[in-house]
């Protein structure tokens, strides 16, 4: 079996694979601290539920954007499991990839992971939406012809994400409620006629009005007439609805790019 990290600002998220066959999937809240023997702990009873036991685990791939993380991360790999880990970004890890950035060490693994992914499918060109911590915007392009490259990354815009924005607004007014992202009417109006009303239409439509004019100036660009816009993160399939530029939402890109990396580049 093949152990896939992806370890955000927020989450880490861990996904058993069987070849192409996904098996298991489970989060736990990023901290910083967190010892090798709570991810064991946590990936025993997963496994204990599936019948299945750590040692069926002989490959593990790790992506991880928070850097005093993945030192424990990778002690958990190679204390517990006995496998040592494929770290993206480190060398010899093969993406594919054209990274046509100022400073290419400085592009988040996942954003680059999901540009693998949308590539492999034959995506391209295209522009992936990721609500997580942040909400981002990554513009992939078609490699030419004769590249031995899959894709170029061209960049991206990053803005604040949608619970960060919410929790920033909370802490810093003292008369506003707390306010739960959640399901919002699809005919919910602009015009909030109390505090908690008002608060739910800034987040949705005021999201809704940032990524309809951010996609719109990014498909302005040359060559992104075309691009298919994907939207993955937890709260893609809660702004789809309202965003009539999204062609399609894949919560399991991260995930499958970690696989097809991996699969590239085993021994």
């Amino acid at each position: 079996m093949l152990l896939a990290i992806d370890c955000g600002n927020t989450n880490i998220v861990f996904t058993l694979f069987e070849a192409q066959t996904k098996l298991s999937e489970w989060r736990l809240e990023t901290v910083s601290r967190q010892p090798a023997d709570e991810y064991f702990i946590a990936l025993c009873h997963v496994l204990e539920s599936q019948k299945l036991h750590y040692t069926d685990i002989k490959n593990c791939i790790l992506a991880s954007v928070v850097p005093v993380v993945t030192h424990h991360l990778v002690r958990f790999c190679e204390e517990r499991l006995a496998v040592t880990p494929m770290v993206v970004g480190e060398e010899g890890v093969k993406l594919n990839l054209d990274v046509q950035t100022d400073d290419p060490a400085q592009v988040g693994a996942d954003r680059l992971v999901n540009a693998v992914a949308v590539a492999a499918a034959g995506d391209v060109p295209a522009i992936i939406l990721d609500f997580g911590t942040a909400t981002t915007f990554d513009v992939i392009r078609p490699a030419a012809p004769d590249s031995d490259v899959s894709a170029i990354y061209a960049g991206g815009v990053i803005a604040p994400g949608v619970h960060r924005s919410v929790e920033a607004l909370v802490a810093a007014a003292a008369k506003l409620p707390s306010l739960t992202v959640e399901n919002f009417d699809p005919d919910l109006p602009v015009l909030g006629t109390s505090t908690k009303s008002a608060m739910k239409s800034g987040v949705l439509w005021g999201y809704v009005g940032l990524i309809d004019g951010l996609l719109k100036r990014l498909k302005a660009e040359p060559g992104m007439a075309e691009a298919v816009v994907i939207g993955t993160g937890g709260l893609a399939s809660l702004f789809a609805p309202h965003i009539d530029a999204i062609d399609k939402v894949d919560n399991a890109l991260t995930m499958t790019g970690l696989r097809i990396i991996f699969n590239r580049n085993k021994g």
